[in-house]
């Protein structure tokens, strides 16, 4: 059936279809009340009463277990001594059948929000919850309207949104018809875009109103996409922007079919199909990764990758119920959301999505109010600094009272004592900020600094574990356990879906029978770990060797069992006097400075100092600088002036020194001088990947000439 098929052809019911989607509803009815049967069965033999996640002996907790293997020490979670696990429950080998198996046992449950948007008032207001039930039905009336027309089994679709409900739908519709999902980062540039949706064969994409103009702009070079779907926007027309908009009558003349989500929506409530799910080694998604040095690679992940890795989570050791809530701003794109949201589901709880303006968030979170809050360390570095700033502001009398109850509470967590009074009397006032409800939080993506988890155990919730993971990895790898509420600055042990070893980098130094602790990069093995890179063998043979995957990141092992992620493989330079420098690892450590949002560490060969790059703190600098401000002159054209000026140079720079002196770093580690730049880096411009990571050599070649000059001009 051709996807550009009259409406007429669409609507025309097929009798022999309906009776088949009887005789599939029925048998999908039986197979359901056997799994339900099971729901609460936990794997036979990976239950924690048997294998605690920690092993206490002669006083001392261990995170960890290992064995060896050819010599080599391979470490495990202490769940996984009989085996890796790939599931929490005997009934779930793929998010088709999470989905299913949480819908029968909790029908009625609120399962997604979204925020309503008041036309009269224009404004937003209380979220909107669609049931699990309501949900099932949805994603059943969406994915028919894809087979109605013209979608196939396999076909890939592209989606490039921001996080909202038809997202999701449209991800689950894929795993109720076996279509392949392809995610588009909306912040992507052009290029990738392109690259993405011609690389991985798209046939359709579901995007918003405003990344039409994009899509127009490369739509002369598409290869196999023939339709774009459009979601409808709550502030606009959408009838009027298909209707007036000249990029929509371009595509169309360049023979790009544009159709209404709603539209495709409706023909699957006229005239449904029974699901086609796909099983557990079969793919889900095809997510491309934004790397550091080269285009995007398509990462093949499979439902038994993603499964695992919930599994995995599911036994972090947190007691999950069917009240959880969650909000969700982290980017949908991102393999780190998806696991989230899946695991959300898999613990029959809720998730209410942000409306896409992140100066909402606060605001929203207090009408989700979350009990489980997932961040990135951009997000709670942001919050550290406006929550330590108003501190600063407040009272001599109130910083001594919260000082003295913030030293209190730290050692009463430490000591396993309650902290009822602390919170009663200074930290509940700060927990209303993200709803009130926080119980367990959790960062990833990159390296926090322990100066900032040990700040949110004390302020929120003790329970804020690190986790690391990959793409590749299906966003699994380790995690800090929830009873963990001690241990700052590690991402914790292996999952209990995945094995870790370290492999020597004697090249730069890093050897597993370093002392104290064994170093070197860090490799995967395990049932989360993805199939390969999509039409690119090469790519896949260079990174899976001997069921290894070899991830780039280099780590040290804890003598407690913790991993530690202390650097990038790629990212390590020497300097002219022969010292090896890990600059992701002091980029880190600077970024601590309280001036500092974002800082990239600079060395060549040819020199024997290090310099960067570093973008301020605009807030805190606008404060510190605010006696300074001139007449008739606006916050931002009076940040431009002032960081032009030296002294915000000077600044800086003393801060970072003491930093670095302070955690007694050599004397070559220590930054001689910056570059100032107001503009953040960002996915927008490239400089840095989906995952956060900096895209160092585009940067280095921005910034080519400036850094050239640091170096020549050595008085600094």
């Amino acid at each position: 059936m051709s996807i550009t098929q009259s409406k007429k052809q669409i609507d025309k019911t097929n009798e022999t279809e309906k009776v088949k989607h009887t005789e599939k509803t029925n048998e999908t009815e039986q197979t359901l009340q056997t799994l339900q049967k099971s729901k609460n069965k936990r794997i036979d033999g990976y239950i924690p009463e048997q294998f605690p996640r920690i092993v206490e002996k002669e006083g001392q907790k261990f995170y960890s277990w290992n064995y060896k293997q050819n010599g080599e020490t391979i470490y495990r979670s202490n769940l996984a001594k009989d085996g890796l696990i790939s599931k929490w429950n005997e009934s779930v080998s793929t998010l088709y059948e999470n989905l299913e198996v949480t819908t029968k046992s909790v029908p009625d449950n609120q399962l997604f929000g979204t925020r309503k948007y008041n036309k009269t008032t224009k404004k937003y207001e209380d979220y909107e919850w669609k049931t699990y039930k309501e949900f099932s039905e949805e994603r059943t009336y969406f994915g028919s309207g894809l087979i109605n027309y013209g979608i196939k089994k396999d076909d890939r679709i592209g989606i490039f949104a921001k996080n909202r409900y038809e997202w999701v739908l449209t991800e689950h519709s894929a795993y109720a018809y076996s279509f392949l999902l392809v995610p588009l980062y909306h912040t992507f540039g052009i290029p990738n875009i392109l690259y993405i949706i011609n690389h991985s064969e798209c046939k359709v994409v579901i995007t918003e109103m405003k990344n039409i103009s994009k899509l127009k702009q490369i739509c002369e070079e598409f290869k196999t996409l023939k339709s774009i779907i459009v979601l409808d926007d709550p502030e606009e027309d959408i009838d009027k922007f298909l209707e007036e908009n000249e990029d929509i009558k371009f595509l169309n003349s360049h023979n790009i079919n544009i159709y209404k989500f709603n539209e495709i929506f409706e023909s699957g409530k006229q005239k449904q199909y029974p699901h086609q799910p796909n099983k557990a080694d079969d793919l889900c998604s095809l997510i491309y990764t934004s790397g550091t040095t080269s285009q995007p690679k398509g990462v093949l992940i499979t439902h038994k990758n993603l499964i695992s890795t919930i599994a995995g989570f599911y036994y972090i050791g947190y007691d999950f119920s069917d009240n959880e809530s969650y909000y969700s701003y982290l980017p949908l794109s991102h393999i780190y959301e998806r696991v989230i949201l899946n695991s959300m589901i898999a613990v029959s709880s809720r998730a209410g999505f942000s409306s896409g303006d992140i100066t909402k968030l606060v605001e929203e979170m207090q009408l989700v109010k979350p009990t489980i809050f997932i961040g990135v360390p951009r997000i709670y570095s942001k919050i550290y600094d406006k929550v330590t700033q108003g501190i600063k502001k407040k009272s001599i009398f109130s910083q001594y009272l919260f000082q003295v109850a913030y030293e209190a509470k730290k050692k009463a967590i430490e000591n396993g004592e309650s902290y009822v009074l602390w919170d009663k009397l200074v930290f509940n006032k700060t927990k209303q900020l993200l709803g009130g409800k926080i119980q367990f939080m959790l960062s990833g993506s990159a390296a926090l600094l322990p100066l900032h988890q040990e700040f949110f155990k004390i302020l929120f919730t003790p329970h804020f574990p690190q986790v690391w993971g990959l793409t590749e990895t299906a966003g699994g790898g380790t995690l800090q356990h929830y009873e963990d509420t001690i241990c700052n600055g590690v991402v914790g042990p292996p999952i209990a879906c995945c094995e870790i070893k370290l492999e020597s980098v004697p090249e730069l130094n890093y050897n597993v029978n370093d002392e104290p602790n064994p170093r070197g990069e860090l490799l995967v093995r395990g049932p989360s770990v993805f199939k390969g890179y999509y039409k690119n063998p090469e790519a896949t043979n260079e990174v899976i060797i001997d069921g290894w995957f070899h991830t780039g990141d280099i780590g040290e092992a804890l003598p407690n069992g913790h991993l530690k992620v202390i650097d990038r493989k790629k990212d390590i330079f020497k300097l002219s006097q022969g010292e090896y420098v890990a600059p992701y690892a002091l980029e880190g450590l600077y970024s601590n400075s309280q001036y500092v949002m974002q800082v990239m560490v600079y060395g060549n060969s040819q020199e024997d100092y290090l310099i960067g790059i570093a973008v301020p703190e605009k807030e805190i600098i606008l404060d510190y600088f605010k006696n300074e401000k001139q007449e008739n002159e606006n916050s931002e054209e009076f940040f431009q002036r002032i960081c032009q000026e030296e002294k915000i140079k000077e600044l800086i720079l003393k801060d970072m020194e003491k930093i670095g002196r302070e955690t007694n770093r050599f004397g070559f580690e220590i930054i001689r001088n910056i570059i100032i730049e107001t503009e953040p880096f960002s996915i927008e411009n490239e400089f840095i990947t989906t995952t956060m990571k900096l895209r160092r050599k585009i940067i280095e070649n921005h910034y080519k000439k400036q850094l050239l000059d640091l170096y020549l001009n050595k008085s600094n």
